[in-house]
This record gives C-alpha cells, sequence and structure tokens, in this order.
C-alpha cells in the first residue's frame, strides 16, 4: 500500500511475532526500524522498495536474530546496519 511514503522511524511492540506480508513494502522514506526479540519471522517482502533503510535495531542478540525466519526479497533489510541488544532510550 502506499501509506507509508512519509514514514521515517518505526517502533514494534513488544510481543509482536510476526511481521506480514509486505508489512513495510514500498515505505521509500523509512530510515530506521526497531524489532522486538519476540519477533520469529519476517515475511516475504516486507521491506521491498524501502531505497532509504540505513539501521535496524534488534532489541535480542545476534544469535536470536539469526533464528528469525526471513522471507523473499527483504535485500534492502540486510543491506541496512544492524544494531543488536537495542533497549530504545539508551545510547
Amino acid at each position: 500500500f502506499d501509506g507509508c511514503t512519509n514514514l521515517k522511524n518505526v517502533t514494534l511492540g513488544k510481543g509482536i511475532t510476526t511481521i506480514g506480508y509486505r508489512a513495510f513494502s514500498d515505505c521509500t522514506s523509512l530510515v530506521s526500524i526497531v524489532i522486538p526479540d519476540t519477533v520469529t519471522e519476517i515475511d516475504n517482502l516486507v521491506f521491498e522498495g524501502c531505497t532509504n533503510l540505513t539501521d535496524v535495531y534488534f532489541a535480542g542478540t545476534e544469535e536470536q536474530w539469526n533464528a528469525i525466519s526471513i522471507g523473499l526479497y527483504n535485500e534492502f533489510l540486510f543491506n541496512a546496519t544492524m544494531h543488536f541488544e537495542y533497549v530504545p532510550g539508551v545510547e
């Protein structure tokens, strides 16, 4: 959907386990996203077209991140800089 063209920063709530199909697809202004350590699946095309995504903040460890099932066509997610064990408000 194209209702997210002005979306720049997203923080997903604790307890979310799946980021659904095309959730942020074509959010061309998306720069950063905070993903809780409860996420176990990122579906296909979630970050397709997120050409400005530069930072992904994950609350869990790198090992937890590597255990997440990540679907196809999420190249922009992999191109972003990963920040593990992120705690909001703590720099």
